[in-house]
C-alpha cells in the first residue's frame, strides 16, 4: 500500500469526488484527474460483473423495466406489519424456543445489534470503505457457477450513484465467505450470534463439507431475493443494520408453483410486482403472505419451511446466518441426507460422540429416505455413449443454466 492509498479511498467515498477539494491550480487538477480516474476504473469493473452476473441481457437491459422511475415499485401503502414484535433482553432463550421456534413462528427482535461493533462501522458507508475498501465481495455468480466479485469501494460507488444506473434489480452483495477470507475474517469479530440462535449442530461436520451459513448483505433499493425456502429445512435470522426491508413470507406446505412461479424477469422486484398482487386477489388459493417491514435493529427469524421474498426499501446492509438446531434437527438432517448424503453420513458419525441422542434420530430417519443421485452420477447414467465407448457431454444446466435466478447470490437466503 503506498502512501496515496488512503486519499485515493477517501476521494471515492465523497459523492462528487474531486469538488472543491483542492485550492492551488496543479493541486485541483491532479485531484480532479485522480478522481475521475478511480471512477472510470469503478465503472469498468460494474460493468464487468454485470456482464458475468447477467450475460443474458444487455447493459441497457438492466433498466428496460423503468422500475427507478415508478414510485410504486416500493410503496408499502396498504400493508400491514402484523408480525409479533418481542425485546431481546426481556425473553429467555429457552422462552423464545417454546413461543417461537417449536411451533415455527416467525417473529421480529428488537435491542440484539445495539451493541455490536458492525452496527457502526458496517452501516456507516465511509468507515466501512476507509477500512475494507480493497476488500472483495461476491456480487453473483456467472454462468459457469464462478463467483463474481467486486472491491467494496467500487460497488459504494455503484450505491451513491443509484440515479445513474436506474437497475430495475441492482447488483447486490451476498457473501456467504466475508468471514473466511484472510483481509475480511475480522468482520466475524464485529457482530455476535443472538443468544437465540447459538446452537450450531453443523459445526459437527468439518469445515470442508459444511453447508454456507452466514451472509454479508449489502444492496440499494429494489434489490432482494425472489421467493424461496432456505436450503436443507434450515430456519435463520436476519439482523439489519441500515435501511429497511420489506417481507412476504408464506407457512410450510404452500404450494410451490404460487409462490415460486416460472416467469420472467424472475428478479426480486419483478415478484413483489407481478407475483404479490395475485396474493391479494380474491380466489387466491393459499394463505396470504405474511408482511414484515423491518427496520435497523430488527431480528427477523424465520423458521424453517417458510417461503419468504425480501426487497429492500431503502440502501440496506445486514448480517444472516442459517442455523440447525436441536428443534429442527430431525428436519434438517432429512433434508441433508437427501440432497447431500456423504455430508450427512459423516454428519451422523460425529454426532455419534457428541450429541448420541441426536445420532438415534438420524439413524431412525436415514433408514427411509433415499439420497439423490449426484448431478455426476446423472450424467454418467443418461449420457448416451459414442461408437468408441466414451459419453457425449451434457448440456449445461442447474446452476449455469440460462435462467437468471439461478445465479442471483441471494437465492439461498435472505
Amino acid at each position: 500500500a503506498g502512501a496515496g492509498v488512503p486519499q485515493q479511498r477517501s476521494r471515492e467515498e465523497t459523492e462528487g469526488a474531486g469538488q472543491g477539494m483542492g485550492h492551488g491550480g496543479e493541486a485541483t487538477a491532479e485531484t480532479g484527474r485522480d478522481a475521475e480516474a478511480l471512477e472510470a476504473r469503478a465503472e469498468r469493473r460494474l460493468r464487468r460483473a454485470k456482464r458475468a452476473v447477467r450475460d443474458e441481457i444487455g447493459l441497457h437491459e438492466w433498466s428496460a423495466q423503468g422500475y427507478a422511475e415508478d414510485p410504486e415499485a416500493l410503496s408499502i401503502q396498504g400493508l400491514v406489519d402484523s408480525v409479533e414484535r418481542i425485546d431481546g433482553t426481556e425473553v429467555s432463550a429457552e422462552e423464545f424456543v417454546r413461543r417461537f421456534e417449536q411451533p415455527s413462528r416467525p417473529v421480529v427482535i428488537t435491542n440484539l445489534t445495539g451493541r455490536w461493533p458492525a452496527a457502526r462501522e458496517w452501516a456507516d458507508l465511509d468507515r466501512l470503505v476507509q477500512k475494507r475498501g480493497s476488500c472483495r465481495f461476491k456480487v453473483g455468480s456467472d454462468k459457469d457457477d464462478y463467483s463474481v466479485r467486486v472491491r467494496l469501494r467500487h460497488f459504494v460507488h455503484y450505491l451513491r450513484h443509484q440515479q445513474r444506473y436506474k437497475d430495475d434489480s441492482p447488483l447486490y452483495i451476498f457473501d456467504s465467505m466475508f468471514a473466511d477470507r484472510r483481509r475480511s475474517r475480522d468482520m466475524r469479530a464485529e457482530y455476535d450470534v443472538p443468544p437465540y440462535f447459538r446452537e450450531d449442530l453443523f459445526q459437527y461436520v468439518s469445515e470442508r463439507r459444511r453447508p454456507p451459513h452466514r451472509w454479508l448483505v449489502i444492496g440499494p433499493a429494489r434489490s432482494g431475493s425472489w421467493c424461496h425456502v432456505d436450503p436443507l429445512a434450515t430456519s435463520a435470522w436476519n439482523a439489519l443494520l441500515r435501511g429497511r426491508k420489506r417481507w412476504a413470507l408464506f407457512p410450510p406446505g404452500t404450494e410451490k408453483r404460487l409462490v415460486n412461479p416460472d416467469i420472467e424477469p424472475d428478479e426480486a422486484i419483478d415478484w413483489f410486482r407481478k407475483v404479490f398482487p395475485r396474493t391479494q386477489r380474491e380466489g387466491w388459493p393459499a394463505a396470504k403472505p405474511i408482511t414484515i417491514i423491518q427496520h435497523p435493529g430488527e431480528t427477523v427469524f424465520v423458521p424453517g419451511g417458510w417461503w419468504h421474498a425480501v426487497l429492500n426499501l431503502d440502501l440496506t446492509v445486514a448480517v444472516t446466518q442459517n442455523f440447525a438446531s436441536t428443534t429442527n434437527f430431525r428436519e434438517v438432517f432429512r433434508a441433508s441426507y437427501k440432497s447431500r448424503p456423504k455430508m450427512a453420513t459423516k454428519w451422523m458419525e460425529n454426532l455419534k460422540v457428541h450429541r448420541p441422542d441426536l445420532a438415534r434420530i438420524a439413524e431412525y430417519e436415514a433408514q427411509f429416505i433415499e439420497p439423490k443421485r449426484s448431478r455426476k452420477s446423472k450424467r454418467k447414467r443418461s449420457s448416451p455413449k459414442r461408437a468408441d465407448g466414451s459419453q457425449e457431454k451434457s448440456p449445461r444446466g442447474g446452476a449455469s443454466g440460462s435462467r437468471s435466478r439461478s445465479r442471483s447470490p441471494a437465492r439461498a437466503a435472505s
